[in-house]
């Protein structure tokens, strides 16, 4: 009986120790998504998508560089968690009504899209992207500024993960636009992640149905492209990392 009872326990502990190795190297449990797994177009200005590609695949991010931003179609729209809408350094353009409505309804299915300055101004201004104007967060104030800013952290967020409660961008290439929070949105819950000392309203999220509408109020490479401090990086890993969640 007790030769039995000893065979039992080693088997028994083979078993539990077989089952521990087979898990080390057959690992069973799901994984956090990978930035691999995150599919991130850049629509280009002309200037500011180098700098943002070298950011983001450094990371890993599944980056794919598209069209200048008015020549984009709408073409596979849905392939992508995230949709990067440069349109500093050749702001100049529009885009038609028709690839409006597509991102418009990108958004509204569930996927996030990025913003930059110079479509509020432009919206503005130029009477431009009178479609994107009702899903975004925030409305231009009339204004334009260079140089030195303090972001100010105002909620804690994925996007803001990381980061300081407050900082200073102190480059003569950095510029941007003035603005506040459109509350007629129909991006509704707009929230400012950071307010910058001049700027007001520079980095806001908002919410249509499933998906995001973010508008970061900096113009990219417009000036140049030596604006990529720690945290200005940070910021744009944090926004195509939050696109995976």
């Amino acid at each position: 009986m007790k030769n039995l009872i000893k065979l039992t326990f080693i088997m028994i502990l083979a078993t539990v120790l077989f089952a521990a190795c087979s898990k080390d190297n057959n690992p069973t449990e799901p994984e956090g998504i990978k930035n691999s797994d995150i599919n991130v177009l850049i629509l280009k200005d002309g200037g500011t998508e180098d700098s943002v590609y070298a950011v983001l695949s450094k990371e890993n991010f599944n980056v794919t560089v598209g069209e200048l931003y008015y020549n984009f179609d709408g073409r596979f729209i849905d392939s992508y968690n995230l949709i990067i809408f440069l349109n500093g350094v050749n702001h100049n353009n529009n885009i038609s009504n028709d690839v409006q409505n597509s991102l418009k309804n990108y958004v509204r299915d569930g996927g996030i899209l990025l913003t930059t300055e110079w479509m509020t101004y432009s919206i503005n201004n130029s009477n431009y992207y009178q479609i994107l104007k009702d899903i975004l967060p925030v409305t231009y104030t009339g204004d334009y500024d260079y140089g030195t800013e303090t972001y100010t952290k105002e909620v804690n967020h994925p996007i803001t993960e990381g980061l300081p409660a407050s900082f200073s961008i102190s480059n003569e290439e950095w510029s941007y636009s003035l603005t506040a929070v459109y509350n007629n949105s129909l991006s509704s819950n707009p929230t400012v992640l950071f307010s910058g000392n001049s700027s007001g309203a520079a980095l806001t999220i908002g919410q249509l149905n499933n998906g995001k509408t973010i508008h970061w109020n900096m113009a990219g490479a417009y000036e140049g492209n030596t604006i990529w401090t720690p945290e200005v990086r940070q910021i744009l890993i944090n926004i195509a990392k939050y696109s995976g969640m």
